[in-house]
This record gives structure tokens, sequence and C-alpha cells, in this order.
């Protein structure tokens, strides 16, 4: 325990005194080695505690589905989960009695499984790894025990008017693809054991996959021990998921609004637009002024304006995700039946203006030392660190993106913040959730919307 406390606090050490000594500073992490196995990337750092802890990273993701198999990502990580692969059908039985952790999961750009286990569990955890990439268990009848579970998932979002407006949203703003690809009670059932055979044919490929490793083995142990990893990958070529940028641009320039009718006794109102991807010379600017916008809890543009000064709401903020060929932006407000339209009409204002003049150069500067202090928190176990390097070569970026980020964020100026976000203003959907009253009102404003399916 002392060890891995020790071993915390050099870490942190490391890390911290060079971010904030000077802007020009580099971050200093422990040494993260990137090994080719058989034309695959490995990332290695080396731990001092006797486990091992694989990542494997597949290029693979809600952004890569559309409507029609929507939640497919989703339903092989999960049958994956509960099953393993062929030879290893009673995999998580194996996990339990070495005391090790095996989790399969599905996010919006990758489908990443991980298994960690004493090191001396090593080899045998590569060997069952390799199978499920060669071998995975995708039967019937954890097919149909996954789609159950999404079900679920799907009824439970239905109870929070939040999930449902910014799936909306992003339905509407990306059509049927990519960010609009929403998971159905209908996409699930259309998906079959081919269906997902298939999607693992495609995407789990050398092309398409990376690999990160903390281990107490040394590097010429992991080298014998991934060989077999890599060796079960197949050649095959790197998938990307396209963006209909232009039909997305189109739906925003109409500013329209959308209502979905639910029982409920508050509003929720989500702006949403098309936001540049992760490599945008905007992105740091793009962060600063959303942090101030309504990222920046109390102290925002957003809920000073709603509910500070007004009472108008419990919750707002905003929300800026740029990933790798696209991103989104999203303001939100949660607010009464009466005051529905009148906060609407404050959001657009709010940021409308705040495209106009930025903020005040305190705010500015709030906002910079919030991100830059809190950015440690991306790097604080060598775990998260590998990581970072396997999201970093996902989006092909350099490793020196990790020391330009406080550059990046430090060079920040209000005209950066104010021409980044003249696009976010200038084009949006509006989707509210409300009862019956708020549609009279909507009605009685003769505010043009459109009822949403």
């Amino acid at each position: 325990m002392m060890q891995k406390i020790m071993k915390t606090i050099i870490i942190l050490a490391i890390l911290i005194i060079p971010l904030f000594a000077s802007t020009n500073s580099l971050i200093t992490l422990p040494h993260i080695e990137t090994i080719d196995s058989n034309g695959v990337p490995v990332f290695y750092a080396q731990d001092t505690l006797p486990q091992c802890t694989v990542y494997v990273s597949i290029g693979v993701g809600s952004l890569y589905e559309h409507a029609t198999n929507a939640g497919i990502s989703q339903m092989a990580a999960l049958v994956l989960s509960l099953g393993g692969s062929k030879n290893y059908p009673n995999i998580n039985e194996y996990i339990d009695a070495t005391g090790g952790r095996y989790t399969v999961s599905a996010s919006f750009e990758t489908l990443t499984i991980s298994m960690r286990v004493h090191q001396d569990e090593a080899a045998q955890a590569f060997t069952i790894l390799a199978d499920v990439i060669a071998n995975p268990l995708f039967e019937t009848q954890l097919i149909h025990t996954a789609r159950f579970m999404l079900k679920q998932q799907i009824q439970q979002k239905q109870d929070d008017p939040m999930t449902i407006a910014m799936e909306k949203a992003r339905q509407y703003v990306f059509g049927d693809s990519g960010y609009g690809a929403v998971m159905t009670p209908e996409s699930l059932d259309a998906i079959t054991v081919a269906d997902v055979e298939q999607l693992w044919k495609k995407y789990i490929v050398k092309e398409n996959v990376r690999i990160g490793i903390v281990t107490s083995l040394n590097k010429e142990n992991v080298m014998q021990q991934i060989a077999q990893l890599t060796d079960a990958l197949p050649h095959g070529e790197a998938v990307d998921y396209p963006v209909d940028l232009q039909n997305a641009k189109n739906t925003i320039s109409t500013k329209k609004i959308y209502f979905i009718e639910k029982d409920i006794p508050q509003s929720t109102i989500v702006i949403a637009t098309v936001a540049p991807s992760i490599k945008s010379n905007n992105r740091y600017a793009l962060e600063a002024g959303n942090y101030i916008l309504g990222g920046g809890s109390f102290n925002s543009w957003l809920m000073d304006e709603i509910r500070v000064k007004r009472g108008y709401a419990y919750s707002t903020g905003s929300i800026v995700r740029m990933r790798k060929n696209t991103g989104l932006f999203l303001a939100y407000a949660q607010t009464s039946v009466a005051t529905t339209l009148s906060t609407i009409e404050i959001v657009e204002n709010v940021l409308a203006n705040f495209a106009k003049t930025g903020p005040s150069q305190q705010q500015l500067q709030w906002a910079k030392d919030a991100l830059l202090k809190s950015y440690i928190f991306e790097f604080t176990s060598l775990r998260d660190i590998v990581q970072y390097y396997m999201w970093l070569d996902y989006n092909k970026l350099p490793v020196s993106y990790i020391q330009k980020y406080p550059d990046g964020i430090t060079s920040v100026t209000n005209s950066d913040i104010t021409r980044s976000f003249e696009s976010i203003a200038s084009g949006y959907i509006i989707v509210v959730v409300g009862n019956k009253d708020v549609k009279q009102q909507l009605d009685a404003g003769k505010i043009n919307y459109s009822v949403a399916k």
C-alpha cells in the first residue's frame, strides 16, 4: 500500500510542477512506449504493482451506425461481456476466481475490451483475449439477453426529459446516421447474430485496433505475450464514420423548433448545432468559451441570466463535444411551464450576445485557470495516461498535443471566442419537451414549430 501511495505522489508531482510553472512548460509524464506488434500500435507503460491491465480498443461505436442498426455496437459489447469467446464461454467465472476484472464497453467512437489481472495470470489473460478476438461468442441466446437489457435502458430513458430532448436534437441535426443514429426497440429487433458477426469481421482488423498495456512485466515479456493477441487480428481496411455536414448545416440554418409532448410538470429546452472536429483551430476557443457560457456552473452566463437573475430554471448550461470528424454543441434549460417561451428567448439572446461581445477579461482568466488546473486529472494514473495515448492515436493527434493543450488554452483571446461562437449562434435547432399547456403557449404565440414523432 505504501509503495502504491508513493508512486501516485511521484506521478502527480512530475505532472503538476511543470504545468503551472510557465505557459511554455512541458507536462512531464511517465514513459509510455509505443510498440509495433504485427502492424498494431501498442502503448506500453511499466508499473511497479504486480498486475497486468490490457485494453483492446476498436474503432467502432454509435457514430458508425445508422437508424436501421442503431445499438449494434452496444449489443456486441454487451454480448461479449456476458459470454466471452467460444473456447472460454465462462470468462467471467475465470476472472472472478482470479480476482481480476473484465469489461467490454461501447462509446460513440470505440468499442473497448479491458482485462485486469495479477501478473501471475497475465499469460492466461492474453490467451483468453486472443480467443475473444478470434472466436467471439455471438450466439442467439446472448443476443436475446442483450436485446432485452438494452430495451430496458431505452425504457428507463423515457423517464428523463433531458435525455429525450438531447437524443432528438442529435437526430434532427445529423439525420439518420452518426450522432443521429439513436437506438430504438425497432433497430434492436432488426439486429441478428449474422449482423453482429459481420460488424466484428469488418471492424476488428489490425488497421482499426490499438492496444494499451499497463503492467509490471518488462518489455520483452510483453512483446512475447502481445504477439498472440495481435496475431489473432486479420488484416483489413481501416474504417471511418461518415458525416453529412452539408445536410446538417442545411438543417440548423432553419432555427426550427420541434415539440415533444410529455405529461411532465416542467419543460426541457435544448438548442443543438454542429461543432467542429477535434483538429479544428477553434478547439481551444470553443472549450474556453463554452466554460464561460454554460459549462462553469453558477459563474456561467446562462446560469446567471436564467437562474440567478430570474429564477426561471434550476438546471441550465451548455456542452461542446469535438470528436474525430465532427462535433456537437448543446445549450439546455429546464424551467416551469409558464416560463418556457421566455426561457427559450433568453437562451437565444445569451448565445447571440456571447457571440457578439464575448466574455470579460476576468471571466476569460477564470475559465483558463479552471481548465488548466482540471487538466491534470486526465493523467492521475498510468492507466489514464495509456488510454489518453490511445485516444490521441485514434484521433490522429500527435503526442505533442499533450503539451500543446495548456498553451492553447492560455493563448485564447476574446476575439478568438467571438469568432468561434459566431457559427454556433448563426444556426441551430430547438427541441422542447413539455406538456399540453406548453403546446398551447406555442400555438398562442404563433410560433412555428413541428411536433416530433
